[in-house]
């Protein structure tokens, strides 16, 4: 530890010498006569920026020390960002289909579900994590599970094959229906 930083662990009074006062290291007895002293000790302010001093005063001229400001440092400015809907959606559809024929599927999968028009929004780009749900069902080409709900930040997402793959497969629309119907509840 420096020097500098010393009296802030000392919580007691440090009081100066003078410098015809010499102390005897041994006996702590004071050679000379010892007058009280009500000076203080205290370590001299250092500037903040000290070695940028000693860099500018070699490269700059003199200032004179009367006109010279203190620098003053400004609070950054910390964006504010509101976001449209901090309140999760009830039910979240993610995809990345732009065939109208499986858009078409989409929608007939979100009707049989019976989820009122106010309680779900699809989300054509895919899967946003910036988005957030209770429930979300999401059609991707490869998944951990398939039809298994999975935990996801407080919530959870079904996975389902995409559906250019349901528009052609029955057996997995079925299996996506007789999960969707216990994941929907």
């Amino acid at each position: 530890m420096e020097k500098e930083h010393l009296h802030l662990l000392i919580h007691e009074e440090i009081y100066l010498l003078s410098q015809d006062e010499i102390i005897n290291e041994e006996s702590g007895e004071v050679q000379e006569e010892v007058r009280e002293s009500s000076t203080v000790a205290e370590p001299e302010p250092e500037p903040v920026a000290k070695q940028e001093k000693a860099d500018s005063k070699e490269s700059a001229p003199e200032v004179d020390e009367a006109t010279k400001e203190e620098p003053h440092q400004e609070s950054p400015h910390i964006p504010h960002h509101d976001l449209p809907d901090s309140k999760p959606l009830p039910f979240a559809v993610f995809h990345t289909s732009r065939d109208p024929a499986e858009n078409e599927l989409l929608h007939k999968i979100i009707d049989a579900c019976k989820i009122p028009e106010s309680d779900y929004k699809v989300f054509s780009n895919g899967f946003d994590q910036a988005v957030k749900f209770k429930k979300a069902l999401v059609f991707v080409p490869e998944a951990k599970a398939f039809y298994t709900p999975i935990p996801y930040k407080g919530s959870e997402f079904l996975c389902s094959r995409p559906l250019s793959v349901l528009a052609a497969d029955v057996n997995e629309k079925a299996r996506l229906w007789g999960a969707l119907q216990k994941f929907v509840k």
